[in-house]
């Protein structure tokens, strides 16, 4: 993060016009680093998200996560960010080790995008990952660079 300082504030205003035409592709598709900043659920902090197009779903690391069940619908409630929130249960998928992971419609901001993103909640995790599922159609990496998009407001 320290460098990104030293880089906008040494960055001539040519360089940064022409930085902010690298933020998508010809036909429209984001251009991504391998780190991104994010805004996830409602949050008001910036995240680094980590950019994982090999991985098929994109994740995010939740404290006390908790499942229930709400007029006969599975939900969970989780700490995120010191907040706690609940969200109805979309699908289950398996971990490596065959544990039991809910999937959540978590709403999330990077650049000028502004869209549900299906997530997999791992409890005690840390961080946010961005999985093939959402750059599907949206967007590509470039991964010898990161925090190529602006950050959402």
């Amino acid at each position: 993060m320290t460098t990104d300082k030293i880089t906008a504030s040494t960055a001539s205003k040519k360089l940064t016009s022409v930085h902010n035409k690298l933020t998508k592709t010809k036909d429209g598709m984001l251009v991504l680093g391998h780190h991104e900043w994010v805004l996830v659920l409602s949050g008001t902090k910036h995240i680094s998200a980590y950019v994982d197009p090999e991985s098929s779903t994109s994740r995010v690391g939740v404290k006390d996560l908790v499942e229930f069940e709400r007029d006969g619908d599975n939900w969970v409630k989780f700490i995120f960010q010191g907040k706690q929130y609940e969200y109805p249960v979309e699908a289950w998928s398996k971990a490596d080790d065959k544990t039991r992971l809910p999937m959540v419609l978590l709403r999330t901001k990077l650049g000028d995008r502004n869209d549900e993103v299906e997530y997999q909640l791992i409890d005690g995790g840390h961080g946010v990952v961005l999985g093939e599922n959402f750059m599907r159609d949206i967007a590509v990496q470039n991964s010898q660079r990161k925090y190529i998009q602006p950050r959402a407001k």
